[in-house]
Formats: structure tokens, sequence, C-alpha cells
């Protein structure tokens, strides 16, 4: 087997740097047009969106609600599990016409390939090395910004406080202590990962073909360990509190999207750092309730491009689907976050399944398995507490290509073997 790395069909990497808008990516499905074959592609920035210090949002997301597995929270039928994408955006990564794919600088490691679909090109960038046995392992470190929402009941949802109704430590150390920053072993069929963080097990999975038996390469997280609190009192027409009948902490917490975006300030994130605003027992809303969280990215006073998530650790029971809670939600956002960092990584419709009811073109690993636990639903045990990481989609799905199977660990395009076919076409909304 060549070390070489992915071929499907493999440009030159080459960066180019220019200065990109702050545009949220809302991780949980974001809408591309194709920008396939010659000429870099379309799409038309809101005039509202521009670089400055805080996370803005165009002026249209749109949101769907779940149907292919709905998702809702306990004994609200009313209340689903929404997600978002955003409608027009400009889309980065292209191809050009000498045949090689530009995307927009990105400061933490990272590198740019394409595969072929008779005859369109599907420029992609991934955070990491080029997988080949040879690559060398990129760590990338995480800072959490807490954000301890208190609403105007006075109720406050704290994730590095401890509530010992739901647990026996806090949500952020809940976060840290997970196999999203420690390794464990993971398994994908007959095939061993090794003893790996969960977001790398995706990554190797996902190019066992070229990292197969490879010592180095890997795409870890590393916390800082100093999680930034930031104390934001929620006006009562931006959020409430709702009832949860046997939840634990008894209530959960609700904000709107845009209005949290507008009081993000980004002006001290490092781009040489994920930066995670995490949220404790409390979902975004738009248009209704509830979206769980999206990563995105930025652009700093300087020009240069970051990349961040909003996500929320949620306690069991809070939502209708078992496994989602814990590390559920964060597992979705740093897995796509990693295979997408700019949401615009294009590929063939897909649709009709996971979070999606329609159709939807772009390299999000999350979105198609939504709702799902790694292992069947067992999830991992560790140091005593089983943990619901959601189980990712391989890049093979996407190609749509059976060619691709070998690609994925056991031959399967999804990290516990529920997709043992690739995507098909989807032509229909």
């Amino acid at each position: 087997m060549s070390d070489a790395g992915p071929r499907v069909d493999e440009v030159s990497v080459k960066q180019t740097r220019f200065a990109a808008p702050i545009l949220l990516a809302l991780g949980l499905a974001v809408l591309l047009a194709a920008c396939s074959g010659a000429g870099s592609s379309g799409g038309v920035v809101p005039s509202n969106v521009r670089p400055g210090s805080l996370l803005r949002l165009p002026h249209n997301p749109v949101v769907q609600e779940q149907t292919y597995r709905p998702i809702t929270v306990t004994g609200h039928p009313e209340w689903t599990l929404r997600f978002g994408y955003v409608s027009n955006p400009r889309g980065y990564s292209h191809l050009n016409s000498d045949g090689t794919c530009s995307s927009p600088q990105l400061s933490l490691p990272n590198w740019i390939a394409s595969f072929k679909d008779g005859t369109s090109t599907y420029c992609y960038q991934m955070i990491g090395a080029t997988p080949k046995k040879t690559a060398p392992s990129t760590t990338l470190t995480t800072q959490v910004y807490a954000y301890k929402l208190k609403f105007s009941n006075g109720e406050a949802f704290d994730p590095t406080a401890i509530d010992k109704k739901c647990d026996s430590v806090s949500p952020y150390t809940r976060l840290v202590d997970s196999p999203l920053y420690n390794a464990v072993p993971i398994v994908n069929g007959k095939v061993s990962l090794g003893t790996i963080q969960y977001e790398d097990a995706q990554s190797v999975g996902e190019w066992y073909k070229f990292v197969k038996g490879a010592k180095s390469y890997a795409v870890n997280l590393k916390d800082t360990g100093k999680p930034v609190v930031i104390s934001l009192s929620v006006p009562s027409n931006e959020g409430t509190t709702k009832k949860v009948t046997g939840f634990c902490r008894g209530d959960f917490g609700t904000v709107d999207l845009t209005w949290l975006a507008s009081q993000i300030s980004t002006a001290k994130w490092s781009v040489k750092q994920f930066s995670v605003v995490l949220l404790w027992d409390v979902v975004q809303t738009t248009s209704g309730c509830c979206v769980g969280g999206y990563h995105s990215y930025y652009e700093n006073n300087g020009g240069q491009n970051g990349v961040a998530g909003v996500m929320t650790i949620s306690n069991a029971g809070l939502f209708t689907a078992a496994g989602l809670q814990d590390i559920n939600i964060p597992t979705h956002e740093f897995g796509e976050a990693i295979n997408d960092p700019f949401g615009d990584n294009v590929v063939p419709a897909w649709g009709h399944i996971g979070q999606q009811p329609n159709c939807q073109g772009n390299l999000e690993v999350g979105d198609p398995l939504t709702g799902t636990v790694y292992d069947g639903g067992a999830g991992i045990k560790f140091k005593g507490f089983t943990y619901h990481p959601q189980e990712l989609v391989y890049f093979n799905w996407f190609t749509q290509q059976t060619k691709y199977a070998d690609y994925g660990a056991d031959g399967v395009y999804s990290m516990s073997g529920s997709f043992t076919s690739p995507a098909q076409l989807c032509t229909s909304v």
C-alpha cells in the first residue's frame, strides 16, 4: 500500500490568504451550493456579515426540524430538537482553472485535496495533516469559554458548577475528563483503532487505508485546563427557563441564537486554538425550540481565520433520544469542525436521513447520524462513567461511490458500521 495519503484525485496543497468575513457555519446542517468545476464557487455574502470582534449571524439563517430521527424535549413533543443551516453563504473551497484547489488561510494545521464524481471535482479542506503513515501528530488546543447564563427568574446555568442532583462533577469537568480528551480502546467492527481519543478515532477510521499501523498520525484535543467563565444576564425577551418533569435539574434554559451570538466576543480568542463556547442544559432558539450547537469560523483583526464551536453539555433525560446526553453534542461539533472547518466542503447532494429531511450538500460528519451513540448505543465506559459520544460518518460515505469503501476501517462508512453503503444522490426536497 502506498504511503502517499488518500489519492482521491488529490491535488497539490495550496494555501490562499485573503480576508474572509465572519460567517457562521451552523455545523448541524449547512446548505451550500456545489462548487464543482472550474473557477470559484458561487454564493453571496449577506451585507450584514462583516469582520469584527463578535460572532455575527447572516440575516437569513434557516432552521429545519429533524424528521428522520425525531428528537424532542422529554414530555414536550412541541419542543423539537432543531438544527440550523446558513443559506447562500460564500463558498471558499473551490477548484481553480489550473486544476488546483484553493481554500482560505487557517491558523490550525490543515490539508487540502479533492475527489471526482463523474466529471465534477469536489475540493475539501480538513484540520490535521494529510493522512499517511509518516504524517505527524496534530494536537488541537481548546480554550473553553464557559458561559454562565442567568435568567430573569434568578435561575443560573454555570458549566463550571457542580449540581449534585445531576452529576458528581461539573459539565466542564465531564467534558475534559471524557474520551474526547482521553485515550480509550475504540473499535470499528472487527478493526481495533487503538487506544486513542474519540475524534482521533474518527480520523483514523475514515483514513484507515492510509494510516493503518502509523505510529505518529493523530488528531488530538488538549484543553488549556483554565476555562474562562463569562457571566451573562439573559433579558426576559431573549430567553427563559422551561420545566421538564423528571429531569434531574428540573428545568432547562432557552436563549435566542442570534442574541447570544451578538454577545460572544472573539477579541481575545487565539486563532491557534479551538475556541469552545460551552453551555450547560441551555439550548438556543430561532423560530422555536431547540438548537443544540454549531461550529463556526471567525476572522480576527489581523485577517486570520480561527475555528470555534458553540455547544451544550446536556444531562440525561432532557431529550427523548436516550443517548443525547453528556458529550453527544460536543462530539458532533468537534467532528464537523475537524472535517469541515469552514462549512464549505461541498459534496454530492445527500439527504432524507439523520437530521436532514431534505437535501444537503456538504461534508458534515455528524448530521447523517444525529442522535446516535457509538457502539450501537452502548457508549464508552471510562473511569466509572458511561459517556455517549455520537457515532460519526466517514469521508467515503459522502463520495457516494463504493470504490472508496476500503478507505474506512472494516470497509464501512461510519464509526460503528451503521452505514454499510455510501450515500445516495438526493434529488428532491
